[in-house]
């Protein structure tokens, strides 16, 4: 199947690249040393609600451990730090996938070159999509059946889907509300995380080969999703 490059209007409301790490500093030190790079360029800091637990739960439950613990804003780009995740974060208006790689790769190269980072444990790239007033099921290639009984509404749906050496874990919500530039919108959801657990240890030597074959990966099952005759109301562009 051919890959448009892009369908307006656009329902990514935020595309998320996270690498989840082990380091060679206290992770204290951690936020202090990738702020002091950064700190010209994202100005707007602000503290997650995740620092006003104690240092011990934090850093042993499993459910917090790799959760950010301050945000950095700039314009649509969020960057999140803690002491064993990074993240960059387009939201609100998708910028499209060569200048978010293109951000990607600057603040991960300014990541590697600071030797901070002894093992990345995981990497994902994650899209989240909403399409309002839709119930995405029935433009969908996606079919539920229950002793014959086919379903479309009413259903949250998660899907680990193989796509070695990557995983996809796709998420489909036939209706719920959500937030985006601060207007309450009512719809579907298709949210799409391709993760690499796996990752080599020559990983920012290789990362252009790594991110990018995730994209692929992603968008491909995204509009392997969508029924063809739904893809030609987007107006695809190829």
């Amino acid at each position: 199947m051919k890959l448009p490059k892009k369908i307006s209007p656009c329902p990514i409301v935020e595309a998320i690249i996270e690498i989840r790490f082990d380091a060679s500093l206290p992770g204290d030190a951690i936020f202090g040393i990738i702020y002091n790079m950064l700190k010209d360029e994202y100005t707007n800091l602000e503290k997650l609600p995740i620092l006003e637990l104690p240092d011990a739960i934090r850093t042993t439950d499993p459910n917090l451990m790799y959760s950010p613990h301050y945000k950095l804003r700039k314009d649509n780009f969020i960057i999140q730090i803690g002491p064993k995740v990074f993240s960059l974060v387009n939201f609100n208006e998708y910028c499209g996938w060569d200048l978010f790689y293109n951000k990607t790769d600057e603040v991960f190269t300014k990541i590697a070159a600071l030797k901070i980072i002894n093992k990345i444990k995981r990497m994902g790239l994650r899209y989240i999509n909403i399409f309002p007033a839709l119930n995405m099921y029935e433009k969908s290639n996606l079919k539920i059946n229950i002793d014959n009984e086919s379903f479309i509404t009413g259903i949250n749906l998660v899907l680990n889907i193989p796509a070695p050496p990557y995983i996809n874990t796709l998420r489909m919500v036939s209706s719920t509300e959500a937030i985006v530039a601060d207007k309450v919108l009512t719809g579907s959801v298709i949210d799409i995380d391709t993760v690499l657990d796996n990752v080599p240890d020559n990983f920012f030597e290789n990362m252009n080969t790594i991110i990018n074959k995730a994209h692929v990966e992603e968008k491909a099952l995204f509009f392997n999703l969508l029924k063809p005759d739904y893809i030609t109301t987007l107006n695809p562009e190829y």
